[in-house]
């Protein structure tokens, strides 16, 4: 099943939150348990030109063969609108391009009306409404350091639905949380973006049963500290090295707090600099604290010069509960090496995740990156200046 799609756009920090409830008992009743060692649930196999499917040795594999289109799998659930329920899958990128998504589909009637949640292989996340054929972000592409990346790298993603709200996962972190959209059907399963292959590992669906009571909401919650890892008056990050934002919260209330969110950003944003601009914390027991800890890394191409980030930390019916600032100085290679009197590159062993950052920047053939066409061009200018160079 195939239909049109959009290359994402840059990086947009969007987030829905809902004031709900919260579970203090529950049940899970499991109701497909999909390890794909035989096709009982009838997923589509399948060879043709735009894309391959395929179930092997306890795998389903999808396998997109055209740009500019998206492949979907599904089956259907004995799922009703006002379930609540938990979907896991396990699944792995085996190749392809870095810059698009794939994963998990929920609440479909077809491929024109239906709930994404993909990721990314260059580690971002989304999540998507598609609605008569017309899409609709409900989550932006968002950085999230936690995603394994790149080919052969296995991920886990969850949805869980309880009451008003739907909250996603990825490796067991809980990274954003949405106003639970209605069903559009009781289809579920698997999206690939363009030309990539990907194996699923397994599919569970969880039917919860459970009680609630309401969540109160609660002004005190505070950010008492914010520092970076062993650092001065100024704290500085190399190019290639990587440091820790650590944000202390504290809960005076009287009862718990749950869903609130972090969200870090800054108007350099760009600067060759990755950490996760949402951090959502799913609960802070009363007249209790938290340690938040955000991983900020440089790449190769950072440039020396003064980061200033904003935090804010926001409840469940989107107040600013408190915010803070804080700066950070990055040094870039030419400075460092000036700064160290020593212009030799080679003496200086650089960090593995920026080589590979690098790596797959450059062979990523729907980016900047040089093709087969671009290759032959190269080879056929070094036969030119060859030539040049032997005329008398």
């Amino acid at each position: 099943m195939l239909f049109q799609t959009l290359k994402y756009s840059s990086l947009i920090i969007y987030i829905l939150f809902l004031s709900t409830s919260i579970s203090i008992s529950q049940v899970n009743t499991v109701v497909i348990n999909e390890q794909f060692n035989d096709n009982s649930n009838y997923w589509d196999v399948h060879d043709e030109p735009q894309s391959m499917l395929n179930m092997l040795n306890g795998k389903y594999y999808m396998e997109g063969k055209m740009l500019g289109r998206a492949i979907t799998s599904t089956i259907s659930t004995p799922v009703t609108e006002n379930d609540n329920f938990k979907i896991s899958v396990e699944l792995t990128k085996l190749n392809g391009i870095d810059d698009n998504g794939f994963g998990l589909i929920w609440g479909g009637k077809d491929e024109n009306n239906e709930y994404e949640f993909v990721i990314s292989g260059n580690g971002q996340f989304k999540v998507i409404e598609w609605r008569n054929g017309i899409k609709k972000d409900l989550i932006a592409w968002t950085f999230f350091s936690d995603i394994q990346k790149w080919d052969n790298a296995k991920n886990r993603l969850r949805i869980e639905k309880r009451g008003e709200t739907i909250k996603f996962y990825i490796n067991d972190n809980y990274v954003a949380v949405v106003h639970s959209a209605e069903n559009m059907g009781n289809r579920i399963g698997f999206v690939i973006n363009e030309t990539m292959e990907v194996e699923f590992n397994y599919l569970i669906y969880e039917k919860i049963e459970k009680q609630s009571t309401a969540v109160q909401q609660t002004d005190q919650v505070n950010i008492t500290d914010v520092n970076f890892t062993g650092s001065s008056e100024q704290p500085e990050l190399k190019y290639g090295e990587s440091t820790v934002l650590k944000i202390k919260l504290e809960n005076n209330a009287d009862f718990q707090v749950t869903d609130l969110a972090l969200m870090i950003s800054s108007s350099d944003i760009g600067h060759a600099i990755e950490y996760n601009p949402i951090t959502m914390i799913e609960m802070i027991p009363a007249h209790d604290q938290a340690i938040i800890s955000v991983s900020f890394a440089a790449d190769e191409e950072v440039e020396t010069m003064n980061h200033n980030f904003s935090i804010m930390l926001m409840d469940g019916k989107n107040n600013t509960l408190d915010s803070k600032k804080v700066s950070l100085k990055t040094i870039g290679r030419s400075n460092y090496y000036t700064e160290n009197n020593n212009s030799n590159s080679n003496s200086y062993k650089n960090n593995s995740k920026s080589d590979d950052y690098k790596y797959k920047k450059s062979n990523n053939n729907s980016s900047d990156g040089c093709t087969k066409g671009c290759a032959y061009a190269t080879l056929g200018a070094l036969l030119v200046g060859l030539i040049l160079a032997i005329i008398p």
